[in-house]
């Protein structure tokens, strides 16, 4: 089982302790260290100027949000960037889709080969339809491929501040299915400000349709608003495009919305990012060391308090840094292997037992309790599982049976390992798992 240490673990060779406080000649060294860090000037001039959204406060208003990435996916409008930004925004589709392009197979090849010509791009905010609702962004394509016309229609939903209502998207789906013809496609599209690791761990689309693609704003800024910014354009577009980006990554703290919790950070630029990841990793104690001050002084609010104290017991746990011995009926199989190799050790032990049966191996492939399939055959993943490492893509398969080579799942995190350790636990007496 797992087992609450408080430390906060800061390197692999340095742990800090909570009750190892600063000295006030250390905090005051550390402070000016910290004022006079590169970095911190650097990110100072980010976060302390307001971008133009913020200043009209429209930061975080779906609709102004709806009107940027509409005016940047028409191919007429004043950026001149053409048809970049649309095929970018196919791609992104294409990457985050799981397979759900694959039905149709001309548009699906067109878009992996990018062999298609664009004749005209229709773009519309706020469609109002009749006794359905109001269509965040509705975009019509008239594609050429391989000499023959296809239409495509994209049906965009963008939640920023709220959750679905009233099932939308499955409202939106019902009435455009309903007048879908033969020489036409048309691709859901579901767009929130999740992180792209939440994103990636997603088995389905968080809308009450699950015939949405869903997108986030991070794979808008990495694949089409900073590729956009590599382009040859003119000064009033850059502009334009890098007050955009500054809005996405203003932290906003206002309280919920409609009982939906705001993601703290839209999206980040990749230098944003470089300089936070090395503010932190110089930073981390002081940083450490001023939460755990707030989390503790009575005079804050207790809300404050509390989402403090939440931050810091996540990063005094054993997170992403434990690691596992398996044993089979008091004796152990392996020791000190990582948390990604949980299930690829499981299955080791299992095929070395002689444990697995067509019964097993119908359970191992199907059962999706922990979000996501343990056993996969290489043919079967998807650009987002290789990318990201989702299953090992080794040349040889980590378990055959029957003839079938499959691979294993890597992606545990500890919403998802301890329910795989209940059910194999279950499913087989003398199956112990421990953590180091």
């Amino acid at each position: 089982m797992y087992v609450y240490k408080p430390t906060v673990k800061l390197k692999k060779t340095t742990t800090w302790h909570m009750e190892d406080l600063f000295t006030i000649d250390r905090i005051r060294d550390e402070i000016i260290k910290f004022k006079n860090d590169p970095d911190f000037q650097k990110l100072e001039s980010f976060y302390y100027s307001k971008s133009f959204s913020e200043i009209l406060g429209v930061s975080r208003r779906e609709v102004s949000h709806s009107g940027f990435i509409a005016w940047l996916l028409n191919n007429t409008e004043s950026h001149n960037l053409g048809d970049f930004p649309i095929r970018n925004f196919l791609d992104i589709l294409l990457k985050f889709s799981n397979d759900k392009l694959k039905s149709d197979t001309d548009i699906y090849n067109s878009f992996v080969t990018e062999e298609y010509n664009i004749e005209r791009v229709w773009v519309e905010q706020e469609k109002v339809i009749a006794k359905v609702g109001r269509l965040d962004i509705y975009i019509e394509l008239a594609l050429l491929i391989s000499g023959k016309k296809r239409n495509v229609k994209l049906i965009i939903e963008n939640k920023v501040e709220s959750r679905e209502n009233n099932d939308q998207t499955s409202s939106y789906f019902k009435y455009f299915n309903s007048l879908l013809n033969e020489n036409e496609i048309i691709l859901y599209v579901y767009l929130t400000p999740i992180s792209t690791l939440e994103l990636i761990e997603l088995e389905e689309p968080m809308c009450s349709c699950r015939e949405f693609i869903q997108i986030n704003y991070q794979s808008i800024v990495d694949y089409l608003i900073e590729p956009a910014l590599n382009q040859n354009i003119s000064n009033r577009t850059k502009s334009v495009l890098t007050e955009y980006l500054k809005s996405l990554g203003q932290p906003s703290l206002n309280d919920e919305i409609d009982g939906h919790k705001q993601e703290l950070i839209m999206a980040l630029g990749n230098e944003e990012r470089r300089l936070l990841s090395s503010f932190w990793s110089k930073n981390q104690k002081l940083i450490l060391a001023a939460l755990y001050a707030i989390s503790s002084d009575p005079e804050q609010e207790k809300d404050t308090r509390d989402s403090i104290r939440g931050a810091l017991d996540s990063l005094s746990s054993d997170k992403d840094r434990s690691t596992f011995n398996i044993k089979y009926n008091g004796e152990y199989f392996a020791k000190n292997f990582k948390k990604s190799d949980i299930g690829l050790q499981s299955i080791k032990l299992l095929e070395e037992k002689s444990l697995i049966n067509d019964d097993i191996m119908l359970y191992l492939k199907e059962d999706k309790s922990c979000g996501f399939l343990l056993l996969k055959k290489q043919g079967e993943f998807t650009e987002t599982e290789i990318k990201y490492r989702k299953y090992k893509t080794n040349d040889t398969p980590e378990l055959v049976y029957n003839g079938e080579e499959f691979y294993v799942a890597r992606n545990w995190a500890i919403h998802n390992i301890n329910k795989f350790i209940q059910k194999l636990t279950d499913k087989f007496k003398g199956l112990e798992y421990e953590t180091n």
